[in-house]
Order: C-alpha cells, then structure tokens, then sequence
C-alpha cells in the first residue's frame, strides 16, 4: 500500500487525546493539511482542545520534497512556543516518523503515523523538554471525501 498522508496533497480530520505534563487527558480535534509546490511541501496542522475554554495549536511545515528514491527528507517549523523546530521525515513500510528539535536543542519530540489504509493513519507522539515529558498525544486522521 503506497503513503496517501504526506506524499499527496489532501485535507484531514484528526481526532483523539492530548495528555499533559500532569497527566491530564484532554480529547482534541482539528485538521491536518498537505499543500505540494514544485520546490516545496506544506503540512499546516491546526488541534483544538474539546474543553470548555478552547485552546488552539497551529503549526506550519515546511518540507522538502521527497526525492524520487529516497526515504527521508528534512522539514522546518516555527512554533510561537517552542520556537524554530527542524527535524526529518523517515518514509517505511506502514508508518511515517518524524523526529525533530528545536533549534537551542532544548525540546525534542517524535511522531509515528501508522498507515491503516489508505484513508486512515494513527498519529502518536511525544514532546520533551531536556528529560521531562511536556505532552504526549494519540490521534486519529481521516482523509476528508
């Protein structure tokens, strides 16, 4: 089964749960967008908290395009929290992980998103300040028709 998330462009809904550095669940929604350009890849995240006062986190990916053949390719981000985030997209079998830092090395995190089929992927990840978990994550995403 060929990758749909990531290496085609596509609009999807994600859905599922933020835990915090307490431990705290918190269900999450939100959209997960893939723009293509000749000299660019755009992945522009936005999760919303289903609580009563709503938080939002938006993220803007910058990637470059995979290269015929090969199995990773670098991205950059900027987060208004975390400031500048570089990691990299490694492409396998079932799954597409992502490991990244920010740019003082201060946080690191990891994603893994695992293909269930063609319409649907499992989102996990984890984010780190030096030792100390800041958040982990698990959430749904659905191709929109």
């Amino acid at each position: 089964m060929e990758h749909t998330f990531l290496l085609r462009p596509g609009l999807w809904r994600a859905e599922g749960e933020f835990v915090d550095v307490l431990g705290h669940l918190t269900g999450v929604e939100g959209t997960a967008e893939v723009r293509h350009y000749p000299d660019r890849w755009i992945y522009e995240g936005l999760l919303r908290t289903l609580t009563p006062v709503t938080q939002e986190n938006h993220t803007l990916y910058e990637i470059h395009p995979l290269v015929p053949g090969a199995i990773a390719t670098p991205w950059t981000a900027n987060s208004p929290t975390l400031g500048t985030l570089r990691g990299r997209f490694l492409i396998l079998t079932d799954a597409i992980v992502s490991s990244y830092e920010s740019a003082t090395a201060r946080y690191r995190g990891q994603d893994t998103l695992l293909q269930r089929d063609e319409r649907r992927y499992s989102a996990r990840g984890a984010l780190f300040d030096g030792g100390r978990l800041l958040s982990a994550w698990s959430v749904e995403l659905r191709l929109t028709p």
